[in-house]
């Protein structure tokens, strides 16, 4: 493992369960010695990634701030996204929320949410947040269109039993039959996700386009309507990814 590893695996000890860290826990958990946890803290302060606002417990830095501010503003899934959903929202109305999600580790993260008012139950797809890649139509739908080798690194890296993975292999087929998921409360009791893949020009899956709706002020119409919604979306959303890319090829390519 490179220093540079071993540097990251510090900021990736920072979560929602344990937010402040001590050198010496840091040290402990990452099976270093006290002084060379001291000197990658030293080079994450050094960037403004982490800071110490009481002696000796570090949290995150402003430098994080940053880079998300940077994300948002040029991520290309985003910024081509975003308008696409807000017209999706302003379609849908009120109760339902539109996320845009992307593989993170062995785990799915939102990294865009659009509505119009917030729906009155929770929706934990909220941004930044992790969520379990075997749970959920957002995630599901990322996970039904994973390459073999993909898919086993994935199962690796993750804690889930084999059974349950088993388990979810007839859902997955079916989600690539019909190209979209559906679920009901597996994330947030009472929320029902449709979601569907956005693909890239060789098909390999970039993220997925989700609608969380309340399930019980949802008709049968409304939910066939958001299933069609959603899969025009993601089209949008590859089309114009695909125009981007071409320009962007192109201009690299103009003397």
């Amino acid at each position: 493992m490179t220093t540079s590893d071993r540097v990251l695996n510090i900021l990736s000890l920072f979560s929602l369960d344990k937010g402040i860290w001590t050198v010496e826990e840091a040290a402990q958990q990452l099976d270093l010695t006290v002084s060379t946890a001291y000197r990658y803290f030293r080079s994450l302060v050094s960037a403004g990634l982490v800071v110490a606002d009481e002696p000796g417990r570090y949290s995150l830095g402003p430098a994080i701030i940053h880079l998300d501010r940077q994300m948002r503003l040029h991520d290309p899934l985003i910024t081509t996204a975003q308008p696409i959903m807000a017209d999706m929202a302003s379609e849908l109305g009120e109760n339902n929320v539109l996320l845009l999600a992307r593989l993170y580790r062995s785990q799915v993260m939102c990294v865009h949410q659009e509505f119009v008012v917030q729906p009155r139950l929770a929706v934990s797809y909220e941004r930044g947040r992790p969520i379990p890649l075997h749970r959920g139509a957002a995630s599901k739908a990322i996970l039904a269109y994973l390459p073999s080798r993909a898919m086993r690194q994935v199962k690796a890296d993750s804690d889930v039993p084999e059974d349950v993975w088993k388990d979810l292999q007839p859902q997955l087929r079916q989600i690539r039959s019909r190209g979209y998921s559906l679920t009901e409360s597996e994330i947030d009791p009472g929320m029902r996700g449709i979601s569907a893949p956005i693909l890239a020009p060789d098909q390999s899956v970039i993220g997925s386009l989700s609608i969380a709706a309340e399930a019980t002020v949802q008709s049968a119409e409304e939910l066939e309507r958001s299933i069609q919604l959603i899969i025009r979306g993601c089209k949008l959303i590859e089309a114009a990814l695909a125009v981007r890319a071409a320009s962007r090829e192109q201009n690299e390519t103009t003397p």
